[in-house]
């Protein structure tokens, strides 16, 4: 067995060191738990971010809203145990002064919304495959007598797809099909 390791392994010592000698992409280096940024603390909410989560900054934003509140979006991903990462928020939001008003769980889809005086976040979580996917939505809560406002459209660049996600950026509306009921012969689509 020795022998046939000693064989064995200057081969493959040159098949990899041949890969990046001809610039070919070493096929073990990717990773799908990279691509993110470290970070310790939520931007929106002020709160420490619970331990293992990336955040993608390209799957999200922030801005000054309207009202002259902090508004926006955070994605996180990591190799995190969602009800684990879910008390730990709970606690810190807690300790910060935010409190809970709703918690939703569905399958591996959890939701809950937080309130803090005028501000409002709404905190998603998902499974994908083997990570768990955090989302962070914040802003000030509307009067009561509000009504609906269009999402407005804004441009966030090129659209980039976390490598593994169900679903990728919003694409603005192009390629899109509504399907109708009704009407003379039954199901009929067509393209906005």
């Amino acid at each position: 067995m020795r022998d046939s390791l000693k064989g064995i392994l200057p081969i493959l010592f040159f098949l990899l060191s041949g890969c990046s000698y001809m610039s070919m992409d070493n096929p073990f280096h990717n990773d799908p738990l990279t691509g993110g940024v470290n970070i310790s603390q939520s931007g929106l909410l002020t709160v420490p971010i619970p331990p293992g989560f990336q955040v993608y900054p390209s799957h999200g934003y922030s801005r000054t809203g309207v009202t002259g509140a902090r508004e926006g979006l955070e994605t996180y991903r990591g190799n995190v145990d969602a009800q684990t990462a879910a008390q730990a928020l709970f606690n810190t939001l807690k300790s910060a002064g935010w409190q809970m008003r709703l918690a939703l769980r569905k399958g591996d889809r959890s939701l809950y919304l937080y309130q803090k005086g005028n501000e409002r976040a709404v905190i998603a979580f998902r499974r994908q495959g083997m990570l768990t996917i955090l989302e962070i939505w914040s802003g000030p809560a509307l009067a009561d007598d509000s009504g609906f406002f269009p999402a407005e459209v804004v441009d966030e660049g090129p659209d980039i797809a976390i490598q593994g996600e169900e679903y990728g950026p919003d694409n603005g509306g192009k390629d899109r099909v509504v399907e109708t009921w009704g009407g003379g012969s039954g199901l009929e689509e067509r393209e906005l």
